[in-house]
Order: structure tokens, then C-alpha cells, then sequence
């Protein structure tokens, strides 16, 4: 097929080498601190027990993780519609407490749709005629905040009075492009609107394109507020741990459908989660910073998120691999959830591994921080094997 999809802005350097533990670091001469600490990153000590605890039902099965298709990647800068991808088969589910080694997020590949992104991202917009008559269809309502670069009112959709969210989004502001049958589009919008029905993301209703912006239209939760204040208003401003396994669980099943669709978040905060009242459902907001995510081996070059939940290999070499740094931030977003405060406040902490387990934390919940934070991308579960692990079970 001739169609392509051109990434323009953020995704210029996805598609290079994995990072390599004895692969070399340039720091300069007289900047001892960071080559010390870089070797500290490349010479991890391997922990005693290199077993996850895992909790299932049916027989026993081995967690070997299957090595990504050897398929060439394409060319940079250019995402092909017939690229295909490797099926992986989940492990089998078992009745007893066993320890086996864990699928570690840098080379497992989750179960994919049998359509790719790009094929998904081509069939959204191949026929789409972008509406510029906002109001025609949606009334403007009052301003409740801006972001980074865009300003969110709220508004009312005029065919049935339907509470909703709008999103401006200036054209000068944004860096990350998908070109799609010759046109361009911001990626928040597309790669948002590609994960949209996932249960746990919210619902993207419309969009709109005008002279200065454009303009994404999604749905308006009633009865809710995001995990940060949700949090701020707890004792201690801490949840207990069943609170806390409820909301993680729900975090990592939602990643993990992105990831099946070719999507990656890259920007999972508690100002990005929304927490309904009513329910304790979580739900995932700001594709700001989202990307196409194709194999474990696409690593990216650019960090838009809180400095507090860089992983390290980001602070050490500027690039990182998508599971392995949304699997850190799950485990910045755990630790904030049951105690009250992140895990580091600056890249010397990050990189240094300065990780203090308050007391209180059982110790599955300490093992399950550790495997999530661990300092070197290859040791951390995958998505798949946090679900596995006997703290989310109980």
C-alpha cells in the first residue's frame, strides 16, 4: 500500500538501537558525578531473589517472555500501514503461589490488534472531513484552566445539552504531528481518539480545526476529581492498600490496552487521572505527550512529563523504551498512592536509587515498589507480570 503515515516533531529518533548495559556513555571529563553515577546505572547488582511472586488459577506454566519478531524496522521518519506485528500467547492462569522468573518490560511484547496503529490511524481519517464550525454544533462555557500549551473550557453539545470537556490547542505550540493522507494532525488528538473506547480513557466525542487551533471535544464526568487532590484530601494525603491495589490495578490494565493498540501515554501523573467519586474508577486524561508505540525495541528521545517521574536511563542516556518507562512511572504513581509523598525529588535521587519503603508498606507491596523502580529498564516487570503479582491477588 502507498499510503504512509509520516510522524512529524517528536517521533524524529523512535526507531533506534535498545539500550545496551556496556553500551558507552559520553560525559564529559571533568563531570565525575555523572560518570560515577552512570556507572552505577550500567553495573546494577542483580537482587538476591530474581523471582516475582506470582498468584494465579489453572496449571503451571512457564514465564518465559518470547523474543520480538527480528523484522526490520522502517525507515526513519516514515511508519508504513502494512507493517505487521508479533502475536505473543499470555501465560496460563494456576491455583497455587509459585515464584517464577518475571517478563521483564524491555523484551516482552504484549498481545497486539490484528490491525496495527497505523492501519487504525489511516481507516480513522481516510474518508474524515475536519469540521471547522465549532459552534454550530457545541456552545462555549466557562473557562476552567490552562495547560501546558493548550486552555480547557467547559461546553455543552447542543443536539442533546450533553456536559462536555473543550481542549484549544494552539497550532503554534504544538511540536507533536501525525501526517495522515497528506494532511496534518496534531498526535494528541489522533493517537487519543485511536484508545478512546478503552474503558478507563475518556471519551473523545469530536474535533475541530480553525485558523489558530484545533479544537478536541470529549466527555465531562460528573462527580469527580483528579488523583492528586483526591489525595491531597486523604489522612496524610495516603490511601490504605486495598484503595491503593484497586486504583493500581486499574492503571496497569488501562496502559496495557494502550500498548495492545499501539499507543503509549508517556505523560501518567496523578494530575492526569481522574478519580470517579462515585465509583473509584479511574480514568485517564491528556494525550499531550502520547506516541505510537511498535516494538520493544522503539526507544524515544524527548521527555515532556514532572521531572519527579523520569526514569533514569531517560536522565542518564536521553532515551528510553515505552513499557519499561511507563512501568517506572506506575511505580512513582504506587508509592504516592500508599505514602503520601513521590520517591525522589530531583535526578540525583533517581539516579542514585535513594528509595526509602516507609514501615508501614506490607512486604508484597515493598517487593512490587522495588520490581517497578528498579534503576536498569531490563529488570522491571512487564505489564502483563504486575498483573501476576501476588500483592495486586490479594
Amino acid at each position: 500500500m502507498s499510503t504512509r503515515i509520516l510522524p512529524v516533531g517528536f517521533y524524529r529518533e523512535q526507531d533506534q538501537p535498545p539500550i545496551s548495559g556496556s553500551s558507552s556513555l559520553s560525559t564529559s571529563s571533568n563531570d565525575k558525578n555523572s560518570a560515577s553515577t552512570t556507572k552505577r546505572f550500567n553495573t546494577y547488582r542483580p537482587y538476591e531473589n530474581d523471582q516475582l511472586q506470582f498468584a494465579s488459577n489453572g496449571s503451571n506454566t512457564s514465564s518465559s517472555s518470547s523474543s520480538s519478531s527480528s523484522s526490520s524496522l522502517p525507515p526513519k521518519k516514515e511508519i508504513f500501514i502494512n507493517q505487521t506485528r508479533t502475536q505473543q500467547t499470555p501465560p496460563a492462569n494456576s491455583n497455587t503461589t509459585i515464584s517464577i522468573p518475571i517478563k521483564t518490560a524491555t523484551n516482552y511484547s504484549p498481545p497486539v490488534e490484528s490491525l496495527t496503529i497505523e492501519q487504525n490511524l489511516f481507516n480513522m481519517v481516510r474518508f474524515d472531513v475536519v469540521k471547522s464550525n465549532f459552534c454550530d454544533y457545541y456552545q462555549l462555557g466557562d473557562f476552567v484552566r490552562s495547560g501546558g500549551f493548550s486552555d480547557i473550557h467547559e461546553g455543552v453539545r447542543l443536539s442533546d445539552n450533553k456536559p462536555v470537556v473543550v481542549k484549544f490547542i494552539p497550532k503554534e505550540k504544538t511540536k507533536n504531528w501525525l501526517m495522515i493522507c497528506q494532511k496534518k494532525y496534531p498526535a494528541e488528538i489522533l493517537l487519543h481518539k485511536a484508545v478512546h473506547e478503552i474503558q478507563g480513557i475518556i471519551h473523545v466525542f469530536d474535533y475541530f480545526e480553525n485558523a489558530q487551533h484545533w479544537i478536541l471535544v470529549m466527555e465531562r464526568l460528573r462527580n469527580c476529581q483528579d488523583l492528586f487532590d483526591f489525595l491531597e484530601a486523604k489522612d496524610r494525603g495516603r490511601l490504605s492498600e486495598a484503595t491503593a491495589r484497586k486504583f493500581f490495578q486499574q492503571l496497569v490494565q488501562i496502559n496495557l490496552a494502550m500498548i495492545r493498540k499501539g499507543v503509549v501515554h508517556r505523560d501518567l501523573k496523578s494530575e492526569n487521572i481522574l478519580v470517579d467519586l462515585d465509583t473509584e474508577s479511574l480514568v485517564l486524561i491528556d494525550f499531550g505527550a502520547s506516541a505510537i508505540y511498535k516494538c520493544p525495541t522503539s526507544h524515544y528521545s524527548d521527555f515532556h512529563g514532572t521531572k519527579q517521574y523520569k526514569s533514569p536511563e531517560y536522565i542518564l542516556k536521553k532515551r528510553y523504551a515505552g513499557v519499561p518507562s511507563t512501568v517506572w512511572t506506575l511505580g512513582v504513581l504506587l508509592y504516592d498512592m500508599v505514602c503520601g509523598s513521590l520517591p525522589f525529588e530531583s535526578e540525583e535521587e533517581i539516579t542514585g536509587y535513594k528509595l526509602v519503603l516507609r514501615p508501614h508498606l506490607s512486604p508484597e507491596l515493598k517487593n512490587l515498589i522495588q520490581r517497578c523502580l528498579a534503576p536498569n529498564p531490563d529488570r522491571r516487570p512487564s505489564l502483563e507480570s504486575l498483573l501476576e503479582h501476588i500483592w495486586l491477588k490479594g
